[in-house]
């Protein structure tokens, strides 16, 4: 099911409509109605925020775990905005746990439903810190540790912690029903951090690619930035050089002879960035005879910088 609602795309998960069928079949229609003011405030937090940060939303699609938005230049923005809009979601639910006895006082809430509005809210905020994607905790850890981690290995790690969380809230579900008790949410949620898990690890090169295309992209509209120098041998694929660059900062590769000592020559991030589209397996030092960029005069010693 698809609406659209100016430029964006809202759509329903097939999970997330069975979640509400079987939540009216069980009895706990009176919980729906404060269960998706809860999610509407959640996915208004980040759709502020992405504003606020002048990204644009192409798409929500509601999941049993909540909102999954979809914004288009969500990779040109550097690490610390994209902390900031999946935090921006668990704030809002936050918010949203804290006013509502307030809105209670004030006449806005009925009691019946306040109690559900919280207990959805405070639902939302635990879930979604969960570091596994596509959860606003998942992306804040992703944030974080593309900073320190290769690309690759960043991906390949929150598949894992997907994967990993998906099993426990399946488990969490076995557990209860062990005990007498009939709780479905978990495994809808745990379903789907699986499935995300498996269409994560089956994209996981386009997502490097867009990453790629993205920093180029960014890099063409800065006009001035600190310049980094690294250090790599010539032998390494470009590939494993990607995740090493600093957000922020214009980078000049020099290549490094087989010792390790000296520097063959220089490359610049921009031909490095063509480089890994074309051709993704090359290394270091094809490019540079490709670019015509080794020293004139023969290796030259290397002082300083920072050693890939």
């Amino acid at each position: 099911m698809t609406l659209r609602l100016g430029g964006c795309r809202v759509k329903a998960h097939p999970l997330f409509l069975l979640m509400l069928i079987v939540g009216a079949l069980t009895g706990m229609g009176k919980r729906l109605l404060p269960t998706l003011a809860a999610l509407a405030l959640h996915e208004a937090g980040h759709f502020c925020a992405a504003r606020w940060l002048r990204l644009r939303v192409d798409e929500v699609e509601f999941t049993p775990l909540g909102g999954l938005m979809t914004i288009a230049n969500l990779e040109e923005a550097p690490p610390p905005r994209r902390f900031l809009l999946a935090a921006a979601g668990p704030l809002a639910s936050l918010c949203g746990a804290v006013l509502a006895p307030f809105l209670y006082r004030q006449g806005v809430l009925p009691f019946d439903l306040t109690g559900a509005f919280i207990h959805a809210n405070l639902a939302l905020l635990v879930i979604n810190l969960l570091p596994a994607m596509p959860l606003d905790g998942g992306r804040m850890l992703s944030a974080a540790l593309n900073r320190i981690l290769p690309q690759k290995e960043t991906l390949r790690g929150l598949q894992l912690a997907s994967s990993g969380v998906g099993l426990l809230l399946c488990g969490l579900t076995l557990f209860f029903a062990f005990r007498g008790k009939i709780v479905l949410a978990p495994a809808f949620a745990g379903l789907y951090l699986i499935y995300a898990a498996a269409m994560q690890g089956r994209h996981g090169t386009a997502k490097y690619v867009t990453s790629l295309i993205a920093r180029r992209q960014w890099l063409d509209g800065q006009k001035v930035l600190p310049v980094e120098t690294v250090a790599a041998g010539a032998g390494m694929p470009v590939r494993s050089l990607l995740g090493k660059l600093t957000p922020g900062k214009y980078h000049m590769i020099h290549v490094l002879s087989p010792d390790g000592m000296t520097s063959l020559g220089v490359i610049e991030e921009k031909a490095f960035c063509e480089a890994v589209l074309t051709c993704h397996d090359t290394c270091l030092g094809r490019i540079l005879k490709e670019t015509g960029k080794e020293n004139p005069a023969g290796a030259i010693t290397l002082a300083g910088g920072k050693n890939a």
